[in-house]
């Protein structure tokens, strides 16, 4: 009875962050990329999986779908079969990663997909205030895509020394999670009609990636926090469960 209980809390708790999200700004995390913003909306469905188990995580994530789809500001988001089914997901794929996670070779995996994700975001910012500084003579193409490489390389190599431990499962979740938001997302508004092939890649491109680097940092900060609060025992005993 206590477990459910704290499911039915912590899910509550959730799903009003979720919410909360999705109606104000704090919903977003600035980045200097075209895409200018990348949403940490998905995350509390994704910490639901992670913390509680499949259930509160798909119960989260509905919250999440239910609220895009009742302020849709697009045909494809009053759409319930994109706004809501593919949000269910989130918080159930984040909770099976999260579970699998162990061994050096999901450890080298997640900081591969991090570098990527960082490389991404730096050629973007570069492309994106190399106008506004009108560097682009004095800092050619050439130069911004090896700068983007190094850095990519620098924080992949990073991200595998500091996703030791009891780090690298919900860094896991949490890109398998967000992968679920996008590529559910985009997907079933290709299928539907909303979006064409190349338009749909190129948004997953410009919001994916940013949206993995906030979606890991802000998930593994909280669950250790999460993990500090309550002891190791009982996030241990959830993933077992």
């Amino acid at each position: 009875m206590r477990i459910a209980v704290r499911q039915l809390v912590v899910g509550a708790i959730l799903g009003a962050l979720s919410i909360v999200l999705s109606m104000t700004p704090i919903g977003f995390i600035p980045v200097p990329t075209p895409a200018g913003a990348a949403t940490t909306m998905h995350i509390p469905a994704i910490l639901g999986g992670i913390l509680e188990g499949p259930v509160v995580g798909a119960f989260v994530g509905l919250i999440f779908g239910l609220t895009s789809y009742l302020r849709a500001g697009t045909a494809a988001f009053a759409d319930p079969l994109v706004a809501v089914v593919p949000r269910i997901f989130i918080g159930v794929v984040a909770y099976y990663a999260f579970r699998a996670a162990s061994g050096p070779v999901v450890r080298s995996l997640v900081a591969a997909v991090i570098g990527l994700a960082a490389g991404d975001t730096a050629f973007r910012a570069a492309g994106f205030f190399a106008p506004l500084k009108h560097a682009t003579a004095t800092w050619p193409a050439g130069a911004v895509l090896g700068s983007a490489i190094l850095v990519g390389l620098a924080v992949a190599v990073l991200s595998w020394y500091l996703l030791s431990g009891a780090n690298g499962a919900p860094a896991l979740g949490a890109i398998a999670g967000t992968l679920t938001n996008t590529v559910g997302v985009l997907g079933l508004m290709t299928w539907r009609g909303y979006l064409v092939p190349q338009a749909a890649f190129a948004v997953g491109v410009l919001h994916g990636l940013p949206e993995i680097l906030a979606a890991v940092i802000l998930t593994v900060a909280i669950y250790r926090a999460v993990e500090r609060a309550f002891g190791a025992q009982r996030v241990a005993a959830r993933r077992r469960a």
